[in-house]
């Protein structure tokens, strides 16, 4: 017989705290990335690591919070992102595609933050 009981009463709480830091951070992080996409057109390496470590970042939280969309937004621009350095050219439709999955993630996260609830 299977034993189904509640999950923990705080639970839910300490959840939904975890949710709101990481949807606080990761905004502050995605005005960096749009901050760094000049950084991007000129191929500073520096940048394009950084960009590819705050999509993983985003990525892997998101998952694990089960943020399925902004999850799999961040996937893809970390994908671009290690794309980039097995590329020997960066083309205008690439430095595009990057510069429109960041737009994506930040606009993932704007619509997460704006359901949160007010406390």
């Amino acid at each position: 017989m299977n034993d189904v009981r509640d999950p923990e009463p705080g639970a839910d709480a300490t959840r939904q705290q975890l949710i709101d830091l990481f949807l606080r951070r990761s905004l502050a992080e995605v005005e960096q990335m749009r901050r760094g996409v000049p950084a991007l057109i000129k191929g500073d390496d520096a940048a394009w690591r950084e960009l590819r470590f705050d999509a993983q970042r985003i990525a892997g939280t998101a998952s694990g919070l089960q943020i399925g969309i902004l999850s799999a937004c961040a996937k893809e621009l970390a994908a671009l992102a290690d794309e980039r350095f097995s590329r020997a050219t960066i083309d205008a439709h690439f430095l595009l595609t990057v510069a429109s999955a960041i737009e994506m993630v930040a606009i993932e996260l704007a619509r997460l933050s704006s359901e949160r609830p007010r406390s």
